[in-house]
């Protein structure tokens, strides 16, 4: 268990649920908002995240909690991380990477797909926002399954971190610019 401040901070949180609604979306950030410093008031939520997890962790807790993000979760330190959470979602990670990239190479050359653990993979769908919702999807999954058991602990603050990069992620896409790029990729082909 964590010290009772760090238990309220996450319970005073807002709840995050796999949404992408703009109602959501301003519920989440103005509620992070509030706890941001006035020089920090212009910050990412992540970075008010982090600067609230520093009052309560530990010095070593807070590095290895800073150090979490989905961009880079994949990377062998995560693999090998103490924290049980953090290894299975950073294994989780790679064996997805690695079948993604299998898929892809065998439909370019029209090889055969062989056995994949996310069936799903096989299915994604044409269109790339909706195959990378459907892949946010299962990360978002996968963390939900982490979580039991984990309600008021530190693990219980990294899924949270990560649930909330997830969604900042979603939140990102903008269809306009994801398809001018998806078209300069096909030009560049």
């Amino acid at each position: 268990m964590l010290a009772g401040n760090l238990e309220y901070v996450m319970t005073s949180l807002p709840n995050l649920s796999f949404s992408d609604s703009e109602t959501i979306q301003h519920e989440v950030s103005s509620i992070f908002k509030k706890y941001a410093t006035e020089d920090r008031a212009s910050s990412d939520l992540i970075s008010i995240l982090n600067d609230e997890a520093s009052k309560f962790l530990s010095h070593r807790e807070f590095d290895r909690f800073k150090s979490i993000e989905l961009t880079i979760i994949h990377q062998l330190e995560f693999q090998q991380s103490n924290n049980r959470i953090v290894s299975e979602f950073s294994r989780f990670m790679v064996q997805l990477k690695q079948e993604l990239k299998t898929y892809r190479l065998a439909k370019k050359s029209e090889e055969p797909i062989g056995k994949v653990t996310y069936e799903f993979i096989i299915d994604l769908p044409k269109n790339p926002l909706d195959a990378e919702l459907q892949l946010l999807k299962l990360q978002w999954q996968k963390l939900e399954q982490l979580s039991l058991g984990h309600y008021s602990d530190l693990s219980a603050f990294i899924l949270y971190k990560l649930k909330l990069q997830l969604l900042l992620r979603w939140w990102s896409f903008n269809t306009e610019t994801g398809f001018d790029v998806f078209q300069k990729t096909l030009n560049e082909a």
